[in-house]
């Protein structure tokens, strides 16, 4: 464990839990979620204002098309959120049920759209990796995860890595950039869940994986081989996710209070804020 870095709060917020932060170069914005809190959040690092857009499910996946359409995974389905805050609902998971929620998601160069299906009781080994392509089908990539959750390309587009959070493990498939398929799954990194549980994917300009470890109170540096390059110390116990800003060296943490004590809360009171952290210090 290294020293702790330098970090700032950018929106001093109470998120139950806050997830699936993306840049939109478009926005000039950091877009995040609060998933079980119901909201879309819209952070302007230039003046500091972060705009709150209320939604009518948990919001367990937010992604940005390479259109720049917002695209939401409200329970089981997807939809899409237009610039006026509507809400259009235009696809449902094939095997969805109440007991099932979208859980991160990101767009591939090619313009299909990456999610897994997790089980909201905790169940283990139904979860589900899903492909949903431009054309509006829906493809199973992979099955048997205990808790779905982050995934990332490699620079080069030819890996793929996909997060087992309540297995501690994240994996790294042969990806096919033309026709989307994932093939040799492999254990790329693993570590005791009690330590920290691999949560939230992003890939550094050098890079090496980010993975946000919930529980674990820091940022797992792992370098291209797999190994543990170094930890990044965070003043949370949960973190879940990251995205780098515009300027590609202020590094964005989202947090979670959900499960927290009172005591816990007050030893960590930027439990539930989004942080801001200078990734070059920090390396």
């Amino acid at each position: 464990m290294t020293a702790a870095p330098d970090f700032k709060i950018a929106v001093r917020t109470n998120a139950i839990i806050g997830e699936s932060p993306i840049w939109s170069a478009r926005r000039n914005r950091l877009l995040w979620v609060d998933i079980m809190g119901r909201q879309v959040h819209s952070y302007d690092p230039a003046t500091g204002h972060d705009d709150i857009i209320d939604v009518p499910g948990d919001v367990g996946l937010l992604a940005e098309s390479a259109t720049g359409q917002i695209v939401l995974g409200l329970g089981c389905e997807l939809a899409s959120l237009g610039a006026d805050g509507r809400i259009e609902r235009f696809a449902r998971a094939p095997n969805a049920d109440q007991a099932f929620r979208f859980n991160d998601g990101k767009y591939d160069r090619q313009g299909r759209l990456w999610t897994g299906l997790m089980n909201k009781e905790g169940q283990k080994g139904v979860g589900i990796l899903y492909r949903f392509d431009p054309d509006g089908t829906w493809h199973i990539a992979d099955t048997g995860f205990d808790l779905p959750n982050g995934l990332e390309w490699s620079r080069d587009g030819q890996t793929l890595y996909y997060t087992d959070s309540h297995k501690g493990e994240i994996y790294a498939y042969d990806f096919d950039p033309a026709t989307g398929e994932i093939s040799n799954r492999r254990l790329f990194f693993g570590m005791d869940p009690k330590e920290g549980k691999p949560d939230g994917l992003t890939m550094d300009s050098t890079g090496h994986l980010l993975s946000v470890l919930f529980d674990g109170s820091a940022i797992a540096r792992i370098a291209p081989d797999g190994s543990l390059e170094r930890l990044i110390p965070l003043p949370v116990p949960r973190p879940t996710s990251c995205s780098f800003g515009g300027d590609g060296r202020t590094l964005f943490v989202t947090t979670a209070r959900i499960g927290l004590t009172d005591e816990r809360i007050a030893c960590a009171p930027a439990s539930g804020a989004l942080l801001e952290v200078d990734y070059e210090e920090a390396v």
